[in-house]
Formats: C-alpha cells, structure tokens, sequence
C-alpha cells in the first residue's frame, strides 16, 4: 500500500505522518488488496479536515471527516473507510 499524504494549511509534521500512516496501516486488516491511498489533511477556519481515497481492486472509496482535532478527525476518517472496506468485502464474496 502507497501512502500519498498533503496538507493544505497544515504543515505534516513526523508525529502527524506516523500517526496516518499508522491508522492507515489498521486498514490493510480489513482488505489486503489497496492499491493506493491519497490523504489531504487541512485547516478551514476552525475545524480540522481529512480525506481519503482508497484505489483498491475493483474500485475507488472516498470518504471525509471533520472535528476540532486533527487527530480526532483522522479517527473518524479511519471509521468511514473501516465500514466501506468491510461492506465491499461482503459484496465481493456474495458474487
């Protein structure tokens, strides 16, 4: 799995780039087969956006998250995504 992380309005900082890197590794627990991820971590006024989508077989999954945090919105992302790969890999087994 590539990691392709951005930040806009944010500097990525080595704590930060574990930290993604990290949850993103969780993911691969779920559904082996991601190709790719592109992460964009930024800053719109107050609140703390990440987005990600995920170049897996047979397929693209996007999702986004927001919160007060970077971190906690980082989780959330992880959460989004978590539930999408566990419901493309029960559509890939009934077929």
């Amino acid at each position: 799995m590539q990691l392709n992380l951005t930040g806009q309005n944010v500097e990525i900082t080595a704590p930060l780039r574990d930290f993604v890197s990290g949850k993103f590794a969780k993911l691969e627990h779920y559904f082996e087969h991601i190709n790719q991820v592109y992460i964009v971590l930024k800053v719109e006024k107050v609140t703390q956006v990440a987005d990600a989508t995920l170049h897996i077989n047979g397929g693209e999954l996007h999702a986004t998250s927001e919160a007060e945090d970077m971190y906690a919105a980082i989780d959330g992302l992880i959460d989004k995504l978590s539930r999408q790969l566990t419901k493309h890999k029960d559509k890939l087994k009934k077929h």
